[in-house]
């Protein structure tokens, strides 16, 4: 399958699984980016974009289960308040993702998990956010406006 061009990101961005990306994520990355008005970076923790965790694994990153990546995470713009975190993550469901997850600790700064999972449909997403107590615990999941809420807390 040929890759679309895109206008704010390369392929080299991808952690290597270029081509193996589903085309619907890549427009709907590049679209948000420009709705956005603001640079996104694709993030440069290992299993970002694609994982290969099995046949079984759930993970919408993972190239073994579904033949393709569905998922990408990216870093966000310096997020200063809830309401601005809230204006990102509602421009990722009106933009059309069927996935968005917020996780305000993530390392440099707050990002989105972002996906095209075939079992939600766009303006239906499933919606989630990650969120650690403290910088060594174990990241919990929670709802995405108690994600969003951490901002503040």
């Amino acid at each position: 399958m040929k890759e679309p061009n895109l206008y704010f990101f390369r392929s080299d961005e991808f952690q290597g699984f270029w081509g193996m990306i589903d085309t619907r994520l890549l427009v709907l990355l590049d679209t948000f980016r420009a709705m956005l008005g603001q640079p996104v970076v694709i993030s440069p923790a290992p299993g970002a974009v694609g994982r290969r965790d099995g046949p079984t694994g759930g993970s919408q990153h993972n190239i073994d289960r579904w033949g393709e990546v569905r998922a990408v995470d990216i870093l966000l713009p310096e997020i200063k308040t809830v309401a601005e975190a809230t204006n990102m993550a509602r421009l990722a469901v009106a933009v059309g993702f069927t996935g968005v997850g917020f996780y305000p600790d993530w390392n440099p700064r707050a990002g989105l998990h972002l996906d095209v999972r075939r079992d939600k449909y766009p303006g239906d997403p499933a919606l989630w956010g990650g969120v650690r107590d403290t910088p060594k615990s174990k990241q919990r999941y929670v709802s995405l406006q108690d994600s969003l809420n951490k901002l503040v807390a």
